[in-house]
């Protein structure tokens, strides 16, 4: 309320004109924020959970943002009069286009069945999906935050630039309330048909703010142009470095948005819905800043200090977890507060305006590409976040006011020393990059995350991200033992082994979601077939070059690709695996992908089992995420019996604590011995069946277990 009232702060506070700008523009970030969620988990059971799929998405949303800025500018260089008609059409095709989708599809989002058997590549059909589900929408909603602080500096001859922190607060309301209000409690289905109802209701806001500044174009000037606001630079004079303040500016906090959620949420500690929190402070940043807080000089101070607490944590590790999070986030709080500081100090009037926000938008893109899609691409570990610390500092550094050095330095020396530090920050991140490892390792990394391989004289490990991914011993007699989480002990080893009995002296067949080092394959023997799903091909690539599990077993197979997306196009295709047991072990760090354990999944699991008596092992270990109840849940759901088996990995060299959770159509498999000790108690009520339409981290998630 405080934003709305500053919105509107004139004669009478709550001027009706003025709340119809900030509710449109407020509104407007609510949506373009909470479609974005809504539409990558619309296409996660079509297109898999790789990494790969959220950053396609992710260049669809700058990109689309970037154009739709671009669209303001080009259209605010038309007569007042124009501006309002052309954008009256452009919101009458979004309406339509959104209306057509809820008429033919009961959705905002069409069938994506074609995707299945598409021929191109997956990031191609990814943004085709997306301009076809929410393009036109998406593209009105970008527009309207700039659009209409443009006519708002006009009609009121006010400074526009508080709507800024309004429509940061809008996509913070989004966010928040979609993680834990609008997920948690309805399905994708519900929370898209309110969504194109608000949407509906903010264009039609729209419509009535296009229609009143189009009956007041002719009182409009080129005076009206010249807002006459505190610390407005004329547009007229502005030069070609202030453009590229203007790119940096925006840049630096997109990338330092990105660098950050990857180094808390994969290489230090891979809490679910922590990506939130970064989130939400590059919002609350940017909120202070267009508010008009955060000219302090000190504050270059403490976003220098906060770089130097940041790298003192470079190297954080599980003792540290909790104090170098909070370290890296006040580095991100500091870095988007002193950089929007600077974009608000450096802020044209209205007249810059739209291409001031174009330029702001380009540096947001440029940010997150370069650590979104170029970092994984050019860097063999999490390196961007080490360099983002390191232009954070520089930043500090060159931002940090005169008057806070010694009288006795003169402006010459003062850069000097300016200079002499940022030489002192290049060193120190070097350090950081050559820092040499504490077991000798090789590195690799793309778009689904780092993976490395180290060497302990007696072991070989898999690393992906901060979680293991698999172990071989390196003795002779113990090589081809199933080791971690695969012991015999462990529910999917007593899974192989009640296979065996069953069918005594015939071969078996299994299939399994999720590679790592292959170390199922040591399960294997003369006969049987063993079949891997993979979606990473450095996993792939790693498992045959530096582990010998998969070369043990003549009879294995790897298949690359989303396990889920493969076995669909092989149940289209006739092309059943008949396995006698299927594994669910598909982790992202330490989460399973949400899109792998649903009704529709375990479906699709139950259509490729080869009888009644055949077994899905589900890999539910987890440090923060309770997902057992979940998956008894889904069985209860289907009409499938299931047993937990949680094993402390001390049965066998190598091995590691875990809980599977095993289900089978058969209800006297798991009276069976080797299933002795296996809970099949009724699962919580509170636990929701997740579907396609439904899943909730948060009712799962074990907060206590953070700490």
């Amino acid at each position: 309320m405080w934003l709305v009232y500053r919105c509107g702060k004139v004669k009478k506070a709550y001027n009706v004109s003025h709340m119809l700008y900030a509710v449109a523009i407020g509104l407007s970030a609510l949506l373009l924020f909470a479609v974005e969620p809504m539409t990558v988990k619309h296409l996660l059971p079509w297109f898999g959970g790789s990494s790969e799929v959220w950053a396609t998405s992710l260049v669809f949303f700058t990109a689309m943002l970037f154009v739709g800025y671009l669209y303001v500018y080009l259209l605010s260089r038309r007569p007042f009069r124009q501006q309002t008609i052309v954008h009256f059409y452009m919101i009458v095709i979004a309406v339509c286009a959104t209306l057509f989708s809820l008429y033919q599809w009961h959705s905002i989002y069409p069938p994506l069945d074609w995707t299945i058997s598409s021929a191109a590549a997956p990031a191609i059909n990814v943004l085709k999906a997306l301009l076809f589900a929410i393009g036109a929408p998406f593209f009105f909603l970008s527009t309207t935050g700039p659009l209409l602080q443009y006519w708002y500096g006009i009609s009121t001859r006010k400074d526009p630039y508080i709507l800024y922190a309004l429509s940061n607060t809008g996509s913070l309301a989004a966010l928040v309330g979609y993680v834990f209000l609008a997920e948690p409690y309805s399905t994708l289905t519900v929370q898209s048909s309110i969504w194109a109802a608000l949407f509906i209701a903010c264009a039609a806001i729209n419509i009535v703010i296009a229609v009143r500044f189009y009956r007041e174009a002719g009182k409009h000037t080129a005076k009206n142009l010249l807002v006459v606001h505190e610390g407005a630079k004329d547009s007229h004079r502005i030069s070609w470095r202030l453009y590229l303040a203007w790119v940096w500016y925006g840049a630096l906090p997109a990338f330092m948005l990105v660098a950050t959620t990857v180094e808390i949420t994969q290489k230090i500690a891979p809490v679910p819905l922590l990506w939130i929190v970064p989130l939400m402070i590059y919002l609350l940043a940017f909120i202070l800043a267009f508010a008009g807080i955060g000219r302090s000089i000190f504050i270059p101070l403490a976003f220098l200090v906060a770089s130097i607490i940041a790298y003192s944590y470079a190297s954080a590790s599980y003792v540290s977890i909790v104090n170098g999070t909070f370290a890296y986030l006040t580095l991100l709080f500091f870095c988007g507060l002193g950089c929007a500081a600077q974009l608000y100090r450096l802020r044209p009037s209205t007249a810059g305006l739209p291409f001031f926000y174009l330029l702001l938008s380009l540096g947001g893109m440029i940010g997150t590409l370069c650590a979104s899609i170029l970092a994984p691409l050019i860097f063999t570990d999490f390196w961007e976040f080490p360099l983002g610390i390191a232009l954070s500092a520089g930043v500090a550094v060159y931002l940090i006011d005169e008057d806070l050095f010694p009288r006795i330095l003169d402006p010459r020396k003062i850069m000097l020393t300016k200079i002499l530090a940022t030489a002192m920050v290049a060193y120190l991140f070097a350090g950081i990059i050559f820092v040499s490892d504490e077991y000798t390792s090789v590195r690799s990394r793309d778009f689904y995350g780092s993976v490395q391989v180290q060497f302990g004289g007696q072991w070989t490990a898999l690393m992906h991200g901060a979680t293991l991914h698999g172990l071989q011993l390196a003795d002779k007699d113990q090589k081809y033992l199933p080791t971690t989480y695969y012991v015999p002990q462990s529910g999917v080893g007593r899974s192989i082994q009640y296979e065996r009995d069953v069918h005594k002296g015939k071969s078996i067949r299994v299939g399994i979601i999720g590679l790592g080092t292959g170390t199922m394959a040591a399960y294997c023997r003369a006969g049987d077939t063993f079949v891997f799903y993979d979606i990473d091909p450095q996993v792939i690539d790693l498992a045959g070059k530096y582990f010998s599990y998969l070369a043990h077993c003549a009879g294995s197979a790897v298949r690359q690709g989303d396990g889920r997306i493969l076995l669909e196009q092989e149940r289209r295709t006739g092309d059943l695996g008949r396995y006698d047991v299927i594994v669910i072990d598909a982790f992202s760090d330490d989460t399973i992908p949400v899109h792998l354990l649903t009704e529709q999944a375990v479906d699709l699991y139950a259509a490729h089992m080869h009888a009644s008596d055949s077994i899905i092992a589900v890999h539910v270990s987890n440090r923060y995420l309770d997902l057992a109840p979940i998956v008894l849940r889904l069985a209860a759901q289907i009409g499938m019996n299931a047993t937990v088996i949680s094993d402390n990995g001390r049965s066998g060299a190598g091995g590691s604590p875990s809980e599977w959770v095993l289900l089978s159509k058969d209800p006297s498999v798991f009276r069976a011995e080797v299933f002795a000790g296996g809970n099949s108690s009724i699962p919580q009520a509170s636990a929701e069946v997740w579907t396609d339409e439904f899943t909730s981290l948060v009712p799962v998630l074990q907060v206590g277990s953070i700490f």
